[in-house]
């Protein structure tokens, strides 16, 4: 994440809690959050341009690095943002959260794009990153990852002592979590990764490459243990008072906000056992939101319905106005194995590495997982990993040290039943 990246989720997000108490301070707040997402852009692109929404947005759309509905979700906010400036100087109008609706929409627009075109940014920075590092027959490129879930098997398996028993050096490469791994495998460009299982499985199915270079080494565990999945609701919503029976028998008008492109969407439809379409048909519709987007989101609806990550999760238990309208242990047995089934992740490696190594793949997977289960009983490892997650695995900006070591702790229980519950 760069600096300036920081700063625009943290003034989008600042505009959301406003919209509705203060459509004044709203519209001001959208306009910076705006500027300071094309600044971003324009920093990360290194395209020269006056730090101004007008300068930022006309060099960005000559360059087509901003697409036309782009363009026009920027023109409405920036639009809104001089009538908000015009009524601030003592036009005596009265500016209400629904007059501001539209500027709203736009902006969640912008920042769907935003976080979509950040993320492919920084795999690109990442691929070209990868093809740096020199490939020798002693060194082995394994995937690092930020995800407390992945971090944790990185850190706990003993890869780096049981490489140089076979005298390799180990080299991390950060990568963005995506099917790109299992291709980078394959083409040994990385020769060992932890990824989805399911999505392995689906591309070993699809393409030949992959099936023809890649080795499912063997099952490393489940995201918190499977039990992923959650609905969150406001209290003071549509569906504060309705329980998950009620809302499975009718969920007709729900809107599930969530990240389109990401599993948490699969596991919306596992939950609900259908496809998109179904969905539809149901009469639930999907929002497209940010992937870093908190409980700020009900600052835009609060009768939505959240998806996310267990950073969510965890900031909402700190609240009595939110509340778990669907889990993971409410549905029924064949949606909990559905989704225990997609939470699975798996080491994967090149068929030419294992070949090099001399190893057999089964004889391998034990001896890092007898490793990793190992880091349980001695206390002082496991501290040491705890405290490298608290300073390395991705957070929300706002979350504190003491969030950040509650949810590490709270993850690698629920997912390894390693440490104490919290």
């Amino acid at each position: 994440m760069t600096v300036n990246e920081g700063e625009s989720l943290r003034l989008y997000k600042k505009a959301l809690r406003y919209a509705e108490s203060d459509p004044e301070v709203f519209l001001g707040t959208a306009r910076r959050a705006a500027e300071s997402i094309l600044l971003d852009i324009a920093l990360q692109e290194a395209v020269g341009s006056k730090p101004t929404l007008e300068a930022l947005l006309t060099v960005l759309a000559a360059k087509d690095l901003v697409p036309p509905k782009v363009v026009l979700a920027v023109r409405t906010i920036q639009n809104y943002g001089n009538y908000g400036s015009h009524a601030q100087k003592g036009s005596g109008e009265e500016i209400s959260a629904e007059d501001v609706r539209p500027c709203l929409n736009a902006l969640t627009q912008l920042a769907v794009w935003y976080g979509r075109t950040s993320k492919a940014l920084a795999e690109d920075e990442a691929r070209q990153g990868l093809a740096a590092v020199q490939h020798t027959t002693s060194t082995t490129r394994l995937a690092d990852s930020s995800l407390i879930v992945i971090k944790a098997l990185l850190l706990g398996c003993g890869f780096e002592q049981l490489l140089a028993q076979h005298h390799h050096r180990l080299v991390h490469v950060q990568l963005p979590w995506s099917d790109q791994l299992v291709k980078d495998v394959s083409q040994r460009l990385l020769d060992v990764a932890i990824y989805n299982e399911q999505r392995v499985l689906r591309l070993l199915e699809s393409e030949d490459e992959v099936r023809d270079q890649v080795v499912p080494i063997g099952r490393v565990g489940y995201s918190m243990g499977g039990r992923n999945f959650y609905l969150l609701a406001a209290r003071a919503g549509r569906w504060g008072n309705a329980t998950a029976a009620e809302f499975l028998a009718d969920p007709a008008g729900a809107q599930i906000a969530v990240p389109k492109h990401s599993d948490m969407f699969d596991n919306v439809l596992a939950a609900f056992s259908t496809d998109e379409a179904g969905l539809l048909e149901m009469g639930v519709t999907i929002l497209d939101v940010p992937h870093h987007l908190g409980l700020e989101l009900f600052h835009l609806n609060r009768d939505v319905l959240a998806v996310g990550g267990q950073n969510l999760r965890m900031h909402a238990r700190d609240s009595d106005d939110y509340f778990e309208l669907l889990d993971s242990e409410v549905l029924s047995p064949c949606a909990r194995k559905r989704l225990r089934s997609a939470a699975a992740n798996v080491l994967i490696a090149n068929r030419s590495w294992l070949t090099e190594m001399r190893t057999d793949a089964g004889e391998l997977h034990r001896e890092l997982m007898r490793c990793f289960h190992a880091m349980g009983s001695e206390e002082a490892r496991f501290e040491e990993v705890v405290q490298h997650l608290v300073a390395h695995a991705s957070f929300p900006q706002e979350c504190g040290p003491e969030g950040r070591e509650r949810l590490v702790r709270h993850v690698l229980f629920e997912s390894y039943r390693l440490g104490e519950p919290c």
